[in-house]
């Protein structure tokens, strides 16, 4: 009986030393289900580093593709700089005597007009060539200086200022075999005819030049398919006295743009004249009021005439 009393004490301990070891678990769940659910989440974890991980380091690639999308597509601001009260701006559509020089040779045929480009008018340069596989020829474009700032004034002359913007409309070819939406080179001259002469002293020295290349300039961009540039030059040049314009008839600004390769339309804006104190100089009215859309060269050149 004795015997049978402590079994049954010993049953009971028994019973409540499991029941207390219960209490810390879900009943209803047997242990390899908790282990389960364990390793599930440190794998779910891992997963979740790594998936961050993988985005942290595709972000960068992806930021920088992005950026370099949005650097060809989106082009450059054409604000070059303030513009200055007495500039021939083109905003009376008039071209203000600019025409082809046309004198054949090298030089290419040009279809002239002023248009609005986002709200800004400027004269539109389009260049022509009957081989569609063949580079363009040189452009040449004349100003009239008596006709647009009086005779008299045309020998003051100290500095001259042109704004240029730039428009791809064809693909660059590369020499790797790509091809891309850019303006590329964008290369010329400002010039012009100084004198009806060329005039010598008593000992043969050159007092007076009648033609002069006042300035070359190069500019470029490999990204965009548009660019905008400011083109400046004192006169004379490289300080030649020889090379200042005289008070006479004939008396030009010649604009060039060397032979280009694929098709870019540029643009002409903000002409302006400064004399020899650094003063902006008044450009006379255009007699020519509201040039049409697309003037062809020759009639702008008869219309200025």
């Amino acid at each position: 009986m004795m015997k049978m009393r402590k079994a049954a004490a010993l049953l009971a301990a028994f019973a409540l030393t499991c029941a207390a070891t219960a209490c810390g678990k879900d009943m209803n769940a047997p242990e390899s289900s908790v282990g389960e659910v364990t390793e599930a989440a440190e794998e779910s974890a891992e997963d979740s580093a790594e998936s961050l991980a993988d985005e942290t380091e595709a972000a960068p690639e992806e930021s920088a593709e992005n950026a370099e999308e949005s650097s060809v597509s989106d082009p450059l601001p054409r604000d070059v700089g303030a513009v200055d009260a007495n500039a021939v701006t083109f905003e009376d559509g008039d071209l203000h005597t600019l025409h082809q020089m046309g004198e054949g040779g090298d030089e290419c045929d040009v279809e002239l007009s002023v248009v609005d480009l986002d709200g800004d008018k400027k004269v539109k340069v389009h260049a022509l060539r009957d081989d569609p596989s063949a580079d363009y020829g040189v452009v040449k474009l004349v100003f009239n200086l008596p006709e647009m700032l009086g005779v008299e004034n045309v020998g003051k002359i100290g500095h001259i200022s042109v704004d240029f913007t730039c428009i791809a409309n064809e693909m660059w070819q590369n020499d790797d075999g790509t091809e891309s939406l850019v303006v590329g080179n964008f290369m010329g001259a400002l010039a012009g005819n100084l004198a009806s002469e060329q005039v010598k002293d008593a000992d043969g020295n050159v007092k007076q030049n009648a033609w002069a290349t006042h300035m070359e300039f190069k500019y470029e961009d490999w990204e965009h398919s548009e660019g905008s540039w400011r083109c400046e030059t004192d006169i004379p040049a490289a300080k030649i006295e020889a090379n200042g314009y005289a008070s006479t008839e004939g008396t030009t600004l010649v604009i060039m743009r060397w032979g280009q390769k694929n098709d870019v339309d540029f643009y002409i804006d903000n002409v302006t004249f400064y004399d020899k104190d650094g003063n902006s100089m008044p450009v006379l009215s255009g007699e020519a009021a509201d040039a049409p859309a697309e003037t062809d060269a020759a009639e702008s050149a008869e219309t200025a005439e």
